[in-house]
C-alpha cells in the first residue's frame, strides 16, 4: 500500500480545508446555496499559487468545476442538471460535513489528550541484550528469508505523467470577455470559449463570466433553441443591434 500524502500551503491542507475555512470565515452553514457564494474566493485563493504539485492540483481542481456547477445552478434556477452533475454537488456537500465533523473532533480529542501524557516510560534497568543464536539460523535459511521478502514486495508500477494546464481566474475571464464585446458589434460564446480547444473547467468559467457580464448589465445574452449557441451584445449606448 503506497503512502497519500495531502498538500499544505500556507494555512490550508487540501481542497476541502480550504474551502471549510472559506464557509466558516463568513460565518455560513454548510449548504449548496453558501457553499455557491465562496466559489469566487476560492478559485481567487487558488490563482494565487502557480506552480502546484501535479499529484495534488487534480484534487483541486475537480473541486473547482463542481463549485462552478452548483454557482450556476444558483443563478440559473431553471438550469437542468444531469443526475452525474447533481451527485457531483451532492457529494461535495456530504464529504464537506464529513471533514468539518472530523476536524471537530480531532481538536476535542487534542484538547483531552494533548495536555497529559497517556503512557510513562520504564526507567533503564540497564540490561544489555544478547544474541542467542538457534540451530536453525544459518546462512541458507537466512537468504532463503530474504529472497521471501523480497518476492513478497509489491511491484513498483509508473503512473503515466499527465500535464495540468492553468486555468484563467474568473475576473481574468470577465475583463478578457468585457473588452472583447466592447471591441465587437456581436460575438457568439463559441468563438470565446471554443469546446473544442478549452477544457471543460475554463469553459465553465467563460460561462460564469458571462454571467456576471449579464448580471452588471454590461452585454444582453440570447440562445434561440436549446443547446444552440449563445449570442452576446453589448449594451453600451448607440451600439447597433443585430
Amino acid at each position: 500500500m503506497t503512502a497519500s500524502f495531502a498538500l499544505k500551503l500556507d494555512d490550508f491542507e487540501g481542497p476541502l480545508d480550504l474551502l471549510l475555512q472559506l464557509i466558516e470565515k463568513r460565518k455560513l452553514h454548510i449548504s449548496k446555496v453558501n457553499i455557491a457564494a465562496v466559489t469566487d474566493d476560492y478559485i481567487a485563493y487558488l490563482s494565487q499559487f502557480e506552480h502546484l504539485p501535479k499529484h495534488e492540483t487534480a484534487d483541486f481542481l475537480v473541486v473547482a468545476s463542481t463549485l462552478m456547477l452548483i454557482k450556476s445552478s444558483s443563478l440559473l434556477p431553471n438550469l437542468n442538471l444531469t443526475t452525474e452533475e447533481e451527485t457531483d454537488a451532492a457529494e461535495l456537500e456530504r464529504r464537506l460535513k464529513l471533514y468539518q465533523y472530523i476536524q471537530e473532533v480531532a481538536q476535542k480529542l487534542k484538547n483531552i489528550y494533548g495536555q497529559n501524557s497517556l503512557y510513562f516510560r520504564e526507567p533503564n534497568k540497564n540490561i544489555v541484550p544478547v544474541f542467542v543464536t538457534t540451530p536453525e539460523i544459518t546462512t541458507p535459511n537466512l537468504l532463503m528469508a530474504v529472497k521471501t521478502v523480497l518476492q513478497s514486495l509489491p511491484k513498483l508500477e509508473l503512473t503515466p505523467q499527465v500535464i495540468v494546464k492553468k486555468i484563467r481566474s474568473l475576473q481574468e475571464t470577465i475583463d478578457d470577455l468585457a473588452s472583447r464585446i466592447q471591441r465587437a458589434i456581436s460575438l457568439k460564446f463559441s468563438e470565446f470559449a471554443p469546446r473544442d480547444k478549452a477544457e471543460k473547467v475554463n469553459v465553465i468559467v467563460s460561462f460564469l463570466g458571462m454571467l456576471e457580464l449579464v448580471k452588471q448589465g454590461m452585454i444582453e445574452v440570447e440562445q434561440h433553441t436549446h443547446y444552440a449557441d449563445i449570442d452576446m451584445q453589448s449594451t453600451r449606448p448607440g451600439m447597433p443591434r443585430y
